[in-house]
């Protein structure tokens, strides 16, 4: 009975001992394949390092474009209505009487504490949902980006297997992949509708469907499947680019902001000896008065730069710029092996050059 017992134990160690040695070290192909792998990375930083440091100019580049455009507009209204402010409050006192000022002052009946509790709401609640509406127009283009640059690599790299040992094949294949790239990724401030539906030339060939056509012969080929998802990643992109609300939405967030801004002077006014020129109450009520206007004008400054479809931080420009960057670098490479298959070839037939 303990001589089974025993071997079985002998057994089942030394198989654990099998384990962890194959664990701890692999043979010779496991080496190989490791060592491939770690080489890989070395070869993929090589290759978007300078994606990157593009787009981190990009991003440095926009927040300062961003910035200045939302800073300088809203540090001037702060300061004009730091000046403003006094004069108003003093002119806005001249047309009420000591009884009036009284009544104001004291708000027995809370009507102003009303009033600038349902502005404040009703501005709040728009401001608020206006951002989440904007952010999620952004997020959604983002994944419509992604997603449409990502078939689009799937298409070189399916025009590379369909055009092999035909250069020339290959050439106009890639030169329409390019006009895509270059004519229709890049245009984000383009109507959405008119570049869906073709708002183009009548002499404009759609790279796509020059791609279909040279590659489909009596029906159509594999890569149309590509081509097809590639269209629909486009309409996703077009579809997240269509603005969802109005200019004029940002006008009644304006108003709206002038509402809650209203209420300040007049309130100052009531303030009786306060509001004399040489008070030092009026001066801090001013100069926290501009600083409310800055934070709400620079609030809907930020909006406005979420609304536009491109040129602010906000927007998907720098990462679009490092996905073009991408996309014309494979490009070039995939060109430069049509030229060297020309130039084994001995011919000078590429299309687009002179014959």
């Amino acid at each position: 009975m303990m001589p089974a017992m025993s071997r079985r134990r002998v057994a089942a160690l030394a198989m654990l001992t099998r384990c962890v040695t194959a664990l701890l070290l692999p043979r010779a192909p496991v080496r190989v394949h490791t060592v491939a792998l770690r080489a890989a990375p070395q070869k993929y930083d090589e290759t978007t390092a300078p994606l990157a440091e593009t787009l981190r100019s990009s991003e440095f580049a926009a927040a300062a474009a961003t910035g200045a455009k939302a800073l300088a507009p809203s540090v001037g209204l702060a300061i004009l209505g730091t000046i403003a402010f006094g004069p108003l409050a003093i002119w806005l006192r001249s047309f009420i009487n000591g009884e009036g000022l009284a009544v104001l002052a004291n708000d027995e009946g809370q009507y102003f504490q009303n009033y600038v509790n349902a502005i404040d709401v009703m501005f709040s609640l728009l401001l608020v949902n206006t951002f989440a509406w904007l952010y999620n127009q952004q997020e959604q283009l983002y994944v419509s980006l992604f997603a449409e640059v990502s078939v689009a690599k799937a298409l070189l790299e399916q025009i590379a297997y369909v055009s092999r040992g035909r250069p020339e094949y290959a050439a106009q294949l890639l030169e329409n992949v390019r006009r895509y790239v270059d004519d229709d990724l890049t245009r984000l401030s383009a109507e959405p509708v008119t570049a869906l539906l073709g708002g183009s030339p009548a002499n404009y060939a759609d790279p796509l469907e020059q791609v279909m056509w040279l590659t489909s012969v009596g029906s159509p080929g594999d890569v149309y499947e590509t081509v097809r998802s590639l269209r629909e990643a486009r309409g996703q992109r077009l579809g997240a680019l269509q603005r969802k609300l109005p200019a004029a939405h940002f006008g009644l967030l304006a108003v709206l902001g002038v509402l809650v801004l209203a209420i300040f002077p007049l309130l100052a006014a009531a303030t009786g000896a306060a509001v004399a020129p040489e008070d030092g109450l009026l001066r801090v009520q001013a100069v926290l008065f501009g600083l409310m206007t800055f934070a709400i004008a620079v609030t809907l400054a930020v909006l406005y730069a979420f609304w536009m479809p491109a040129g602010s931080a906000y927007n998907v420009d720098a990462v679009l710029e490092v996905m073009i960057d991408g996309l014309r670098a494979e490009i070039d490479e995939r060109e430069r092996a049509v030229d060297d298959a020309f130039a084994g070839r001995g011919d000078d037939a590429r299309p687009g050059n002179p014959s």
